[in-house]
C-alpha cells in the first residue's frame, strides 16, 4: 500500500511539473502545418506563374511568325508579322480603314470601315462609342509598312439607328475625317445603289493578346464570299435580315473570322460594313449592313448632293 501510494505521488508530481505539454505540442503541429501549407501555395504559384510565362513565349512565337513585333507606334500602330510581303500588301483594297478609339491612354481596334467621298468613312453605328476619341488609321505605304491615323472631326450616325439598344437595323454612320494638315493620298471606293451579287472581303487580320485586347497586324488577304438566304440568318442569330441588311455565307473557308472582317466590295464598289460577327469559328454565317441600299443617305449625311 505504502509503495502504490508513493507511486501515485510521484506520477501525480510529474504530471504537475509539465501541466503545458500537450497545448505545445498542438501549438508546434498547428505551425508545422501552417509551414507546409504556406509551402504548398508558394509552389503552386511558381508553377502557375511558369505556365503563363510558357504561354506568353508561345503567343509571341505564334504571332511572330519569323518576324519582330513591334509595339503600337506612338500608342496606335501595327504589329509586323511579315517583313517580306509588299505584294501581299497591295492585293488589299486601298481603302480599307481602321478605327480605333481611346477611352484613357490605351488606343484600340474598334470596327473596319471603308474610305469614301475622299474625306470620309463609312462603317457601322455601333462602332462610335460616346465620351471616347476616335480615330482612323490607315495603312497606304505598303513597301515601308507606314500607317496614318486621321481625327474624327464629327459623326453622323443613321436618324433611326436605336444607340441605346444597338441591332442590325439601320446600323450605318459616317464619319468625316480631319486631312487637312496631313498628306491624303488614299483612293476612295466606289458606292452605289445598284444591288450586287458577288462580293470579296479586305481580312485585315488581328491579333488578340491575354486581355482580350485586339490589335492590327500587316497580314492581310481576300476572300470571295457568297450571299446567303436570309432564313439562314433569321435562324443562327435571330436576325429578320431585309434588304437594308445582306446574309452571307462564308462556309467555302476554313478560316475563323471573329476579329478580322472587313467591309465587302464588288470591284471597287463598297458593298457592305459589318454588322453582326461570327460568334465562334463553327459559325459560317455574318449579317452586313447593305451600303447601296443608305446611298441616298449616305450622301444627303454628308451634304453632297451628287457623287463625284
Amino acid at each position: 500500500m505504502a509503495t502504490s501510494t508513493l507511486s501515485s505521488n510521484h506520477s501525480a508530481q510529474q504530471t504537475d511539473r509539465h501541466p503545458h505539454s500537450k497545448p505545445l505540442k498542438m501549438k508546434a503541429a498547428c505551425i508545422v502545418l501552417t509551414v507546409l501549407i504556406l509551402m504548398a501555395i508558394m509552389a503552386v504559384c511558381v508553377m502557375v506563374k511558369f505556365a503563363t510565362d510558357i504561354t506568353v513565349e508561345e503567343r509571341k512565337r505564334e504571332f511572330s511568325q519569323g518576324g519582330s513585333i513591334h509595339q503600337y507606334a506612338k500608342s496606335m500602330g501595327v504589329i509586323s508579322l511579315h517583313e517580306n510581303s509588299t505584294m501581299h500588301h497591295a492585293a488589299r483594297f486601298p481603302y480599307v480603314a481602321a478605327i480605333t478609339r481611346n477611352t484613357s491612354t490605351l488606343w484600340s481596334f474598334a470596327c473596319f470601315a471603308s474610305v469614301v467621298l475622299i474625306k470620309w468613312v463609312v462603317t457601322s453605328a455601333h462602332c462610335r462609342r460616346p465620351s471616347t476619341t476616335h480615330r482612323v488609321l490607315l495603312f497606304y505605304d505598303f513597301a515601308r509598312n507606314y500607317t496614318h491615323t486621321y481625327p474624327i472631326l464629327f459623326w453622323r450616325l443613321h436618324e433611326k439607328f436605336n444607340t441605346s439598344n444597338p441591332t442590325p437595323l439601320y446600323d450605318i454612320a459616317v464619319a468625316k475625317l480631319n486631312v487637312e494638315f496631313r498628306p491624303f493620298i488614299i483612293k476612295p471606293a466606289v458606292i452605289d445603289d445598284r444591288q450586287a451579287f458577288a462580293m470579296e472581303s479586305s481580312i485585315w487580320k488581328t491579333v488578340s493578346t491575354m486581355d482580350k485586347k485586339l490589335f492590327l497586324t500587316n497580314d492581310f488577304d481576300k476572300y470571295t464570299f457568297n450571299i446567303a438566304d436570309p432564313k439562314k440568318c433569321l435562324e443562327g442569330y435571330g436576325v429578320d435580315v431585309d434588304d437594308s441588311m445582306i446574309c452571307v455565307d462564308m462556309s467555302e473557308h476554313e478560316d475563323c473570322f471573329i476579329h478580322e472582317f472587313g467591309p465587302l466590295y464588288f470591284g471597287d464598289k463598297v458593298v457592305g460594313i459589318l454588322a453582326v460577327k461570327p460568334r465562334d469559328c463553327d459559325m459560317k454565317l455574318s449579317i452586313f449592313t447593305n451600303v447601296s441600299y443608305y446611298t441616298n443617305w449616305i450622301l444627303h449625311a454628308t451634304h453632297i448632293s451628287f457623287y463625284g
